[in-house]
């Protein structure tokens, strides 16, 4: 059966963002759950986000023939700023690739008892493997996998939300003023410097105007959807989770080991996809660079991001996602811009 690309777009471009921050509930506490009730608006506001900026990058690929993102940076922000821009975007890429295998590491350990650096490891080879089949790869792992993450996902966030005796909110307040709106705009902001690369990438797929619109607004939907689904059980848990390092998988085993199978399914096939999506993002960035010889390129990316996956998957959600959040959103402002002015 032939696939839309538009819905090809869509699914490469929704699983950017269901990596192990997201799929373990660690970002979704981080980030939304943590302000209580209010966190539930900051997840759509993410995800109107996400769904704008996509349907408008495509939008601008599309009008002026751009199919990488170098040339996407140089259109929006010129020759001299545009690679400066890469070179950063590039950095925050090589960040999530080496969060991925953390994740990876972290599951390994906290779900199997196995060595932090043989999950690690695992994921490196995996991905090593895709990248030597290019953007098909990239493709085909997402269509395989996608599926299972969102319906799985769904699914267990409800079935946990339901399962529960307690009201969500009972006693939760959260936190008050407009903080839940500033972390939802920086959320969005650097998950999006590694989105619109991968979108970027996709582009020569949205040879109509419905691919444009059906790759931004339901890749976007999709990732909203999902969100909302996790966020409810996390709530209801969160006195028990707020310091571990995958708490959806505390959630899981508490509903026996089917539950458990099928979360940790959903789980490492968000760390695969995002993992890859990362790091052929990046690999994209060196072949424009001059480093052509993909295998060398790919094995070397990996190795590197294996190091700094030692860093902690905690400590690189906390500290590092937000230091990019910031660039991001200088950069959603001049692709919104640029989309609507024509």
């Amino acid at each position: 059966m032939k696939i839309n690309n538009g819905l090809k777009i869509a699914v490469v471009y929704g699983s950017v963002f269901l990596g192990a921050g997201f799929a373990s509930g660690r970002e979704l506490i981080q980030y939304f759950v943590g302000f209580g009730r209010v966190g539930m608006w900051g997840l759509i506001v993410s995800g109107l986000l996400f769904a704008l900026v996509g349907w408008s990058v495509l939008t601008i690929c599309r009008r002026e023939g751009i199919s990488s993102y170098s040339e996407l940076m140089k259109h929006l922000l010129g020759e001299r700023l545009g690679p400066i821009m890469e070179g950063c975007v590039a950095g925050f890429l090589f960040c999530l690739f080496a969060a991925m295998l953390a994740g990876a590491g972290a599951t390994a350990y906290q779900a199997f008892y196995l060595p932090f650096s043989l999950g690690a490891i695992i994921v490196a080879l995996i991905v090593f493997a895709v990248l030597c089949f290019g953007l098909e790869g990239i493709i085909k792992i997402n269509l395989f996998l996608a599926p299972l993450m969102l319906l799985g996902g769904i699914f267990i966030g409800i079935y946990s939300f339901l399962a529960y005796t307690t009201p969500v909110f009972a006693s939760f307040g959260g936190r008050f003023g407009l903080a839940w709106l500033l972390s939802a705009i920086v959320y969005g902001s650097y998950n999006l410097v590694t989105g619109v690369p991968v979108l970027t990438a996709t582009s020569k797929l949205a040879v109509t105007k419905r691919d444009v619109m059906v790759g931004g607004l339901l890749g976007g939907g999709v990732i909203t959807l999902l969100g909302l689904a996790m966020s409810l059980p996390l709530f209801l848990y969160y006195a028990d989770i707020i310091t571990l390092e995958i708490p959806f998988l505390h959630i899981a085993y508490g509903y026996g080991h089917i539950f458990s199978v099928l979360y940790l399914a959903v789980l490492i096939s968000a760390l695969l996809t995002t993992a890859a999506c990362n790091a052929f993002a990046v690999l994209q960035w060196l072949e424009s660079r001059g480093y052509k010889n993909k295998v060398k390129a790919g094995a070397v990316l990996c190795i590197m991001a294996f190091c700094a996956a030692h860093i902690g998957f905690s400590n690189i959600v906390i500290f590092i996602y937000p230091l990019f959040g910031f660039l991001g959103l200088f950069k959603i402002v001049v692709i919104l811009y640029s989309a609507a002015k024509k």
